[in-house]
């Protein structure tokens, strides 16, 4: 009979406990990965908040130079407005204009007000038949020039309006309007069409700079050539006052993207393509309206992609100036 007090033997030790974290972490972690989760949606909801424009709006470093201030009616001078504070930009601009334009002023021809943060030049279009059409278009086209000019020195927009016997006609003032500022960009880019390192045209409303791809890219790269930034120099200084929605446009041919670890396809490529574009610029120049970056890709072609010559082509930055934006 064995004793009562002996404690009983196993006929086996029984195996070490595993260690380890707590049945807690799990639950702990999935509380750490929605709150990081809320976090993210939460700056994504405050950053969509701040872009008024559509998706992908890079906004210009004096994109806060109009900001909130209340309307000036079109029929004060800034110098006899008394109530919500002028915009210092805009009284600069309004001066530059009346400056540039005090022939025209003193003759009668124009008359330019602060409206809506911006300056309006109101272009008296007489219809008088005993007038000499030639002369007044010639006159016209010159304060058109002057404005132009002046535009590219100051940072407030300049609206044109050519008034008729009491009546605005818009269509023929834009048309003026644009007209000067695509012989500008032409002009200013003048040594870079001549090299064939861009071109400039217009097509109906929208004014397009065409960069060559030679140079500014290595093959399934978005990292800006140093030779190519001397390009898009120019470029920015040429544009920057436009009136107008400005678009930098990434294209590609329809060769597949090699291994990256990066991109995933030519989409891919071409937005990251004109998003360094239009980082490179901002760091240089200031847009009113700020950029707008597009990857499109091999979906519009200039020449077919059976060819190396035609998909050296297709490989480009295109500038797209919207002026009916």
């Amino acid at each position: 009979m064995s004793n009562a007090s002996e404690t009983p033997k196993l006929a086996k030790p029984c195996p070490p406990c595993k260690t380890g974290p707590g049945m807690w972490m799990a639950t702990f972690a999935d509380m750490a990965i929605l709150l990081m989760a809320m976090f993210v949606l939460l700056i994504a909801l405050a950053e969509t908040a701040k872009q008024r424009n559509t998706m992908f709006s890079i906004p210009g470093e004096n994109q806060s130079a109009f900001g909130t201030q209340d309307l000036v009616e079109s029929d004060l001078a800034p110098s006899g407005y008394q109530g919500a504070e002028i915009n210092a930009d805009t009284n600069e601009g309004y001066e530059e204009v009346v400056k540039a334009l005090a022939k025209e002023i003193k003759d009668g021809k124009v008359d330019v007000k602060i409206k809506d943060q911006r300056v309006v030049v109101n272009v008296d279009g007489s219809d008088n038949p005993n007038s000499d059409r030639a002369r007044v278009q010639q006159e016209e086209l010159e304060i058109y020039t002057k404005v132009a000019e002046v535009q590219r020195k100051i940072k407030v927009d300049v609206k044109v309006f050519q008034e008729s016997e009491g009546t605005t006609s818009d269509s023929e003032a834009w048309e003026e309007m644009f007209s000067a500022q695509y012989r500008q960009i032409r002009g200013d880019l003048a040594q870079a069409i001549e090299q064939e390192k861009a071109e400039v045209m217009r097509e109906g409303d929208k004014i397009i700079v065409r960069l060559a791809s030679q140079g500014s890219f290595r093959s399934g790269s978005a990292d800006l050539q140093q030779g190519f930034t001397s390009l898009l120099d120019d470029v920015g200084g040429a544009i920057q006052d436009v009136q107008g929605l400005i678009t930098i446009e990434g294209h590609t041919d329809n060769l597949p993207v090699g291994f990256s670890l990066r991109f995933r396809s030519n989409w891919d490529l071409s937005a990251a393509r004109s998003g360094a574009v239009a980082d490179y610029m901002l760091t240089k120049y200031s847009f009113a309206n700020g950029l707008m970056v597009s990857g499109l890709a091999d979906t519009k072609p200039l020449m077919s992609n059976d060819t190396s010559e035609g998909r050296s082509r297709n490989r480009r930055i295109e500038v797209v100036i919207d002026g009916k934006f």
